[in-house]
């Protein structure tokens, strides 16, 4: 919700020291976080997933006293009802009625050394899962009541608050570990929970083709045989292990085995560079992987599955379109079921745009990519645009333009310019596939992907589909938060098709 803040009052404050306080507001957009900083000269208050900046200003935090705030050419007025140490409360008419605001006193973080008494697998009696952990020196929590993944905050002992408005009490500290929680939602619902089993993670590396592969296994705490996913890298350079373990994690609680890897050359994985190899050959390579896990002495030959983003869910349907007898489920995320020519060229005209180049630049762009690509495949580059592309590169920041040079590249690679293969084959799929889109992914198109599958899939497969509100690529919303439900989503999938109870 945008709203401009315009404030006049003084402040007086005896405080030597800033106190940060954090609560909600109800807006027409739902419920936005809000905090209110109190230092000795001056006081902040902040919209974080609304706003980039915070607003600094002075007023006396007294009883009664009342500051205005214009949005959308609407003045609303907030009114100071109780100061005290631990709470501020406001009262508002933010959405046309009375709501009264509670700012709680946000305490230190956690020391480091501690946060491991709080992570871990909370179950309910009805079966539901709340996973709490630790990254960055931070802990968050993925709840199954709000579907939300959000970071906790420390608001008194033992007791943390999230911006899904829920908070959660740590109880019964007896081994280095709480053994329950209590969670206690923004309408005063309460729900109890006790310590469920955990999980190890084992490394090792595996060998594929002569290339040693660098893989986690999340094993959960349990003796039975268990359902098991691959989790497949997206695309790019980078390590994503670190990211995968949201996933892995996640499915480790519930009693599913993951498996994340490193590509080769990339991380602690060693050999030639993931960049020599087709889409053909990865999910070639991949189904070694497959077959390693497979082999895992605790897992359910008839329940191993495949998980992958992006360029991993690509791999993971053409893997289905291949093993059909082998894999029991595929979840494909922000998946380009288009060949990568055409999906490149989508995710460029939105970087553009967004940049701020000109239409008409947009289209020459697009022409230059589209000639390159050509060049790529007919392998002689066209040197006719090369004079355009430095005027371009003059006019532009931060444009994404092929270079202006002759030799071809290493990637993309012609092959994987022109296979179509992920639609052409989609007819092979048997397993069940749990697709899931960001409506507002900028480098991958949903609904042509979605036009593409269902055009040439068989009558009897059955599909999933969930398109997650202002959601991009990444699955984050603007507020920079995962989408709501994306997680828990996947648990009600896997339940649905009888791969976890």
């Amino acid at each position: 919700m945008r709203f401009v803040l315009i404030i006049t009052f003084t402040f007086i404050c005896s405080c030597s020291f800033s106190q940060l306080y954090i609560g909600e507001v109800a807006t027409r957009d739902g419920f936005q976080h809000m905090t209110l900083e109190i230092k000795e000269d001056s006081t902040l208050i902040s919209f974080p997933y609304t706003f980039s900046q915070t607003f600094d200003f002075g007023f006396s935090a007294e009883v009664g006293k009342s500051f205005t705030v214009k949005a959308r050419s609407e003045k609303r007025e907030f009114i100071v009802k109780n100061v005290n140490t631990d709470i501020i409360e406001l009262e508002t008419k933010f959405t046309g009625y009375n709501q009264n605001i509670s700012l709680k006193r946000q305490l230190d973080s956690i020391n480091e050394r501690e946060l491991s008494e709080f992570t871990g697998n909370f179950i309910d009696e009805n079966g539901n899962r709340v996973i709490v952990y630790a990254r960055r020196d931070n802990l968050f929590f993925m709840s199954p009541y709000t579907e939300e993944s959000a970071s906790l905050k420390p608001i008194g002992k033992n007791m943390l608050w999230s911006t899904s408005g829920e908070t959660t009490t740590f109880l019964n500290n007896t081994t280095n570990k709480f053994e329950q929680i209590s969670i206690t939602n923004r309408h005063g619902k309460e729900v109890k929970l006790k310590r469920s089993h955990e999980y190890s993670v084992k490394e090792n590396w595996v060998m594929v083709d002569g290339d040693s592969i660098y893989v986690n296994l999340f094993i959960p705490d349990l003796k039975e045989k268990m359902p098991a996913c691959l989790l497949l890298p997206g695309g790019g350079g980078q390590p994503q292990m670190d990211n995968a373990e949201y996933e892995a994690r996640f499915l480790a609680s519930y009693g599913v085995i993951a498996m994340t890897f490193d590509k080769v050359g990339v991380g602690k994985s060693k050999g030639r560079s993931f960049e020599n190899y087709t889409f053909q050959e990865k999910a070639a390579r991949y189904q070694q992987l497959f077959e390693y896990l497979k082999n895992h002495e605790q897992v359910d030959l008839k329940k191993v599955g495949l998980h992958g983003p992006s360029e991993g869910g690509r791999l993971a349907l053409m893997m289905g379109e291949k093993l059909v007898d082998e894999i029991a489920f595929i979840n494909a995320t922000a998946t380009p079921i288009m060949t990568m020519k055409e999906g490149q060229l989508y995710a460029f005209n939105h970087y553009h745009r967004n940049l701020g180049v000109l239409e008409e630049d947009i289209v020459s762009i697009n022409s230059i990519w589209k000639s390159y690509y050509d060049g790529i495949i007919n392998e002689k580059i066209d040197t006719t645009n090369f004079s355009l592309i430095r005027e371009l590169q003059l006019k532009y920041n931060r444009l994404f333009i092929p270079p202006t040079s002759e030799i071809i590249p290493v990637s993309p690679k012609k092959e994987d310019l022109l296979d179509n293969s992920i639609v052409t084959d989609a007819n092979k799929l048997v397993c069940p596939v749990f697709l899931q889109y960001g409506e507002n992914d900028q480098r991958v198109n949903p609904t042509r992907s979605l036009q593409n599958f269902y055009q040439n899939i068989s009558d009897n497969l059955e599909v999933t589909v969930e398109l997650y509100q202002r959601g991009n690529h990444s699955m984050m919303t603007p507020e920079y938060q995962i989408c709501p439900g994306y997680a828990y989503d996947k648990i009600k999938w896997l339940k649905s098709i009888k791969i976890i109870q």
